[in-house]
């Protein structure tokens, strides 16, 4: 859905809904953990685990750039909807 061709959609939503069970549970795990620290920490571990995977993912370092401007543009789509009293001027 972030980088992959319209022709590996099908295969893409399969896999997610295969593994969403096990990354459901790492996520919670991830999320437990990152709690425990103060809101500023668990923001900047989560930045640092995010990169590490797109670091891990992306064979040059144009390619993570790009996929981390889309990923996020991804979460300020997501704000967006979780919080949808605020004004858009006030997201920017």
């Amino acid at each position: 859905m972030l980088y992959t061709s319209e022709g590996r959609q099908d295969e893409l939503t399969a896999n997610i809904i295969r593994d969403r069970p096990e990354i459901e549970k790492a996520v919670k795990k991830a999320c437990k953990l990152l709690n425990k620290l103060t809101p500023d920490g668990a923001l900047y571990a989560s930045a640092w685990v995010l990169a590490d995977l797109i670091v891990s993912l992306m064979p040059d370092e144009e390619k993570a750039l790009e996929l981390s401007r889309i990923v996020q543009g991804q979460i300020e789509r997501e704000f967006k909807i979780a919080y949808p009293e605020v004004a858009p001027a006030a997201m920017n």
